[in-house]
């Protein structure tokens, strides 16, 4: 019964994650540790797995919609995928309660980040700005970012789609095509930082791998049809509720994978 209910919840992520262009890691990581039972160790590389191929696939009809900005995703990228690997080296020393407040601390701030109203910049606003000014934004926000993939598991999209909206001013369509591109990039370092051990469940990443991708297509068909303050608030409202969960389980010890397998 639990395999199938974390099935089904890997599908809900595919699907939110697609229309938000953030949340999977954090979803991911959450589901692995309350509903599977995982230690935060292992739930983080996990995770990395299944949100690496998920967001593979999820790029696919942004791309084909040229709403990619691929300069931005390659500067964040890069910098990102270096912090995910060093990062992802040093996980494994650093005790679980630590990095449980890391990630307590991550989820807040992304909660408070999607709900910061952004206006759009004016077009020539935009043309007066320096160009190397967004690009090292960017470069210094994707080297944060790859830290937090690589110590628990966060692909950074909470991160990334304000970034771009305010230091660039991307369209959140294609901010949001971009951050699933440098999410896949992100997960895909922190795990090789993780290697050659990583301690993977492979059934449940080979299951959720499977229902995160059907349900990454079906967002992404969803996304047009969703306006861009109804996003906003979904991820803050989401963010919020897994920040009181992952709180729930350090003060008190408790995992609803406790009721689910008796």
């Amino acid at each position: 019964m639990t395999m199938y209910l974390i099935a089904a919840l890997g599908l809900i992520i595919g699907i939110v994650s697609a229309i938000l262009g953030a949340g999977p890691s954090i979803l991911t990581v959450l589901l692995l540790t309350s509903v599977a039972g995982l230690e935060l160790h292992s739930a983080v590389a996990t995770s990395l797995v299944a949100v690496m191929l998920m967001s593979l696939v999820a790029v696919v009809p942004y791309a084909m919609e040229n709403a990619v900005v691929w300069r931005y995703a390659f500067t964040f990228g890069l910098a990102s995928m270096t912090g995910a690997y060093l990062s992802g080296h040093i996980a494994g020393v650093i005790p679980e309660h630590i990095l449980r407040v890391i990630f307590f601390m991550a989820t807040v701030v992304a909660s408070v980040a999607m709900l910061w109203d952004r206006p759009p910049l004016p077009l020539d606003q935009g043309r007066k700005r320096s160009s190397w000014r967004p690009m090292a934004v960017l470069a210094a926000g994707g080297i944060l970012v790859g830290c937090l993939t690589g110590l628990v598991g966060l692909g950074g999209g909470f991160a990334i789609v304000p970034l771009l909206v305010m230091f660039t001013g991307t369209p959140v369509h294609a901010a949001i095509g971009t951050s699933i591109l440098v999410i896949a990039m992100n997960t895909m370092a922190g795990l090789a930082g993780h290697l050659p051990h990583p301690p993977i469940d492979w059934p449940l990443a080979v299951s959720l791998s499977i229902t995160e991708c059907a349900g990454s297509l079906a967002g992404a068909r969803l996304a047009r049809h969703i306006s861009a303050a109804v996003r906003r608030w979904a991820f803050a409202g989401l963010m919020l509720a897994a920040s009181a969960l992952t709180l729930g389980q350090a003060m008190h010890g408790y995992h609803p994978s406790h009721v689910l397998n008796g």
